[in-house]
């Protein structure tokens, strides 16, 4: 990876192992479905794909991260905030407050927003419902032909409650509706609830859009993709392997391994060495589970050694409940039907070599 410039470079790690899904991105992006929900599995890297895909294509993206948003009042200040940063940049110090209150661009924002409340979307006051239609409404004054992004949208929704996550979605759908050149794309883990309500003929969301499902990329794939990205890169084809390997297919840690990975080491070396760099930041990983469900170290543990969930000595509706929670943050997901896995291989690693004894001695009696 000794590119002198690193365009080329980074190109190899955003692309390789993800060429196919990187190129039906760009073609539905390209059509502008209006409404697009990105299914993606944990750590697949669709954040850095869909990011690259955007950069690479003509028209306006305003792309917001719901990782920091709690609510609909988050997340409507949130898409106030960027389409502001975006579209109306110099009307940002009249907008967060730290300018005058009063300015020529400032007074320019609100012609442009009509009759909306901006107040209201400054200060986050009033219900989420109205702030989050008012947002929309916002960026669509200010580019009635703009595409937002709301990255990490699907595990917020999930710790919602339903009623609430079900009027989320609606008001977005409504905006859609309203606003018929604003394209939305919504992004989520596999299997959430985005997916799930395009099917569902009692939800807002029914029919609304189209989904794209962008799954982790196997070991296979990375070598296969190579043949293609070989000019943007001098990683060997074994090390690349092995390292995909390793990490289970993630991109970002198959290419931190190839980067730890010493002159003509094997893979194995690199991946030990970023798991004792990952050590603390692991750990504390482990540690925040028990704030997750009172089951969800006990799920995690028996993953882990080879058992199912189902071992766990708890009743079925906690450990349920708990694989539930797990899923929605991207903890655990299906890879295949009925087959549960642990997301992270770092965390996989670290649990499988601390087990508590009984996983220990389940194991061993296995």
């Amino acid at each position: 990876m000794n590119d002198a410039d690193g365009k080329t470079s980074e190109s190899a790690e955003t692309l390789t192992g993800r060429l196919a899904e990187y190129q039906e991105l760009l073609d539905l992006l390209t059509e502008r479905p209006g409404l697009l929900v990105v299914a993606a599995d944990p750590l697949s890297g669709a954040s850095v794909l869909l990011s690259a895909a955007t950069e690479s294509l003509d028209g306006v993206f305003v792309k917001c991260d719901a990782r920091a948003c709690a609510d609909a009042v988050d997340l409507a200040m949130t898409v106030a905030d960027t389409a502001v940063e975006g579209l109306a940049p110099d009307a940002v110090a009249w907008w967060t407050g730290s300018g005058p209150p009063a300015s020529a661009a400032g007074l320019r924002l609100s012609r442009a927003a009509g009759g909306l409340d901006l107040q209201d979307l400054q200060e986050g006051t009033g219900p989420g419902s109205r702030l989050l239609a008012d947002s929309l409404d916002l960026l669509a004054s200010l580019n009635a032909d703009a595409t937002l992004v709301i990255d990490h949208l699907g595990p917020m929704l999930s710790v919602l409650p339903d009623d609430d996550a079900r009027s989320l979605l609606g008001v977005l759908r409504a905006a859609h509706q309203r606003h018929p050149g604003l394209d939305l794309v919504l992004v989520e883990h596999s299997d959430g609830v985005m997916s799930g309500a395009l099917a569902r003929s009692d939800h807002p969301m029914f029919h609304a859009g189209r989904a794209l499902r962008i799954r982790r990329p196997s070991p296979s794939q990375f070598i296969a993709d190579l043949a293609v990205t070989r000019a943007w890169t001098e990683v060997r084809v074994e090390l690349l392997g092995g390292a995909a390997e390793l990490a289970s297919g993630v991109p970002e840690l198959t290419w931190r391994v190839v980067e730890l990975t010493s002159g003509d080491a094997e893979a194995f070396s690199g991946w030990q060495r970023l798991r004792r760099a990952t050590t603390v930041s692991t750990e504390r990983q482990w540690d925040l589970l028990r704030r997750v469900h009172s089951q969800a170290q006990p799920v995690v543990a028996a993953m882990a050694v080879g058992l199912g969930p189902h071992s766990v000595a708890a009743n079925a509706k906690s450990i349920t409940d708990a694989l539930h929670r797990l899923r929605g943050l991207g903890v655990i997901w299906q890879p295949e039907r009925r087959h549960w896995s642990i997301a992270d291989p770092l965390l996989r690693s670290w649990a499988r070599e601390h087990p508590p004894p009984w996983a220990r001695r389940r194991r061993h009696l296995g």
